[in-house]
């Protein structure tokens, strides 16, 4: 693991690049245009991190999960009495006693995948997304006429495979019909482009 991945493992910077370079609208359009959750859903957050997400997020059951141990524990540490948290794998045995949920986030975790990993996630949660649920995903993306610092932000994440809209598109296609697509290359105070989609069950 190189210097950076490391220092990404500590929750405190994790926190700075996630949430300290958006814009002031980012987060409300996240919320409102994309995620559109209402008191008291199912939610679950894979790749959940420091669960920053449950401030800008109404009343609602949440699980976050996340491989990462430091990050579970912050999150638990600040967020401890509106939601459960745990390092968990979706893969793991135990993921299918958790139910179905009205939202399902993933916010930043495509883009560390791989392709088979990938279709694996999607099929995954496929089903565990109740019927008029819905699954959210955001990540970095290669677009075209993006701003060449966006492009090579986007090659220098952490993340080893940032993909362009189209390629995000065929992967939740795999089990999902896709209601709302949007690339957005302002959200930052720096250049960067995201794709963001909300889908549901076929």
């Amino acid at each position: 693991m190189g210097l950076r991945a490391r220092l990404l493992q500590i929750p405190l910077v994790y926190e700075l690049l996630t949430y300290g370079l958006a814009k002031p609208d980012t987060n409300r359009w996240l919320t409102s245009d994309v995620i559109q959750i209402a008191p008291g859903m199912r939610v679950l957050d894979v790749g959940c991190g420091t669960a920053g997400i449950l401030s800008l997020l109404p009343e609602v059951n949440y699980l976050g999960i996340d491989h990462n141990p430091r990050y579970i524990e912050k999150a638990r540490s600040v967020y401890g009495s509106r939601g459960r948290f745990e390092v968990l794998d979706v893969n793991d045995p135990s993921f299918k006693s958790l139910g179905n949920f009205d939202r399902i986030l993933v916010l930043g975790v495509l883009h560390h995948l791989n392709d088979d990993e990938c279709a694996l996630l999607m099929q995954t949660l496929s089903s565990s997304l109740s019927p008029s649920g819905r699954l959210i995903t955001f990540d970095n993306t290669l677009a075209e006429g993006q701003h060449p610092i966006a492009r090579l932000l986007s090659k220098l994440d952490r993340g080893r495979f940032s993909r362009n809209p189209a390629e995000y598109r065929r992967i939740i296609e795999s089990h999902f019909e896709i209601e709302y697509h949007m690339v957005r290359h302002d959200l930052l105070r720096v250049p960067y482009s995201h794709a963001a989609f909300r889908a549901r069950t076929r």
